[in-house]
């Protein structure tokens, strides 16, 4: 085969590769894990022990949980140039997550906080989980999208938590798995 006909081929597999990876349903490429969790491999390094639990997990024996004592999960928390070789335009979270009833009001909160402030945020977003879920007393998985305001600085910090919010009964996450939007 000719050296021009090879390239000709390398050209056109090359383009329909990047039309393949360049879509997907909501018209943007979501690019590598930013993050991806299943509790397991987290005892012994540093994090409260008290909010991990054997109670419920949907995977392996860890979960993260919140309850009437407990307001807040583990949370992740990283610099946006650290999460993403290219700049986070936003993230898509998808996670397990139990709740005892529908009405269990606790959410996965998603916030990009301002560097050199302490509660100062850039965005805010959640997931209320009785909107997504269903039916009480089992594991069910939650997705969302959300895309950040542009501009915003490399050192400003993502950080992902489960919060009880009003909810007084246990709700319990697991397999919690973050893409960068870009």
């Amino acid at each position: 085969m000719s050296t021009t006909r090879l390239r000709r081929l390398a050209a056109v597999a090359g383009t329909s590769l990047l039309a393949a990876c360049s879509s997907n349903e909501a018209g943007r490429w979501v690019g590598d894990y930013v993050t991806a969790n299943d509790f397991e491999a987290l005892r012994g390094w540093g994090v409260d022990a008290n909010s991990l639990t054997r109670d419920h997990a949907h995977s392996g024996q860890y979960a993260t949980f919140v309850n009437a004592e407990r307001e807040y999960g583990l949370t992740f928390d990283m610099p946006l140039n650290q999460a993403s070789v290219h700049p986070l335009k936003g993230v898509a979270v998808e996670a397990w997550v139990y709740l005892p009833t529908p009405q269990a009001a606790a959410s996965l909160e998603v916030q990009v906080q301002l560097p050199g402030t302490e509660n100062r945020q850039a965005f805010a977003g959640s997931i209320k989980l009785a909107d997504q879920v269903k039916e009480g007393a089992k594991w069910t998985r939650v997705r969302q999208e959300f895309a950040f305001p542009a501009g915003l600085p490399d050192e400003a910090h993502l950080r992902i938590f489960l919060w009880r919010n009003a909810s007084s009964l246990p709700v319990y996450l697991d397999d919690l798995k973050v893409k960068a939007l870009e």
